[in-house]
């Protein structure tokens, strides 16, 4: 899983120290071009990722890109369709809520690198779990995913196994990136699908087609 750090426009000095702990992207909130220039002169060996709160016209992308931007976060409903007619940048949509089938399925069809969804904070239910996976499959977007920089292996384990490719931390947690770093890098390999499994734990078979006590007994 990716560790993503999520900075202000303003601390393109934690830019740096956000790459030596280990981070594999950065996403500047609400920069201009200038602004990106400047984290891209702090950290350039960094993936670099432009959130766009205002202008998000296709000038505006191509200005962000020549600074030094390798992809461009946009949300859903306030982002230019315009500006996914750029070429050679990456594109990131974060949405909200939780999205109808039809607009996950069309959303597939972009060809975006993640999509940013929301994980409602508190205890990560079935519930919950199975609208991430909704999202997941209906989309066919890797899916990024906000966590605090203390989360426990178990939930990132369950994010994983859920469609969640990458995780986005606050700036202000840079002190737990690495510990972050160091709890995702020790997670268990993969498991397998049940279908893929080469025994049934459970005989559904039987269960379904039902038992007849009758047999159990004697005629006499």
């Amino acid at each position: 899983m990716l560790c993503v750090v999520r900075l202000a426009s303003n601390e393109a000095s934690k830019a740096e120290e956000a790459a030596k702990k280990g981070a594999d992207a950065v996403i500047v909130d609400g920069a201009d071009a200038g602004k990106i220039k400047e984290f891209a002169k702090k950290a350039p060996d960094i993936l670099l990722g432009a959130l766009m709160r205002q202008k998000s016209d296709r000038e505006s992308i191509a200005s962000i890109k020549q600074a030094g931007a390798d992809f461009i976060v946009l949300e859903a409903d306030s982002g230019l369709a315009e500006a996914l007619l750029e070429e050679n940048v990456g594109f990131v949509l974060a949405s909200r809520g939780q999205p109808e089938d039809t607009w996950l399925r069309l959303l597939g069809d972009l060809g975006l690198d993640a999509l940013i969804a929301s994980v409602p904070d508190g205890d990560l239910t079935i519930e919950r779990l199975l609208e991430l996976r909704r999202v997941s499959a209906l989309s066919r977007t890797p899916l990024l995913v906000e966590v605090p920089a203390d989360a426990e292996s178990s939930r990132l384990q369950a994010l994983r196994e859920s469609g969640v490719a990458g995780v986005i931390v606050d700036g202000s947690s840079l002190g737990k990136l690495e510990k972050l770093r160091e709890t995702i890098a020790a997670l268990p390999a993969r498991g397998k699908r049940r279908e893929e499994r080469s025994e049934a734990v459970l005989p559904t078979a039987g269960v379904a087609a039902g038992h007849d006590h009758d047999d159990d007994y004697d005629d006499d």
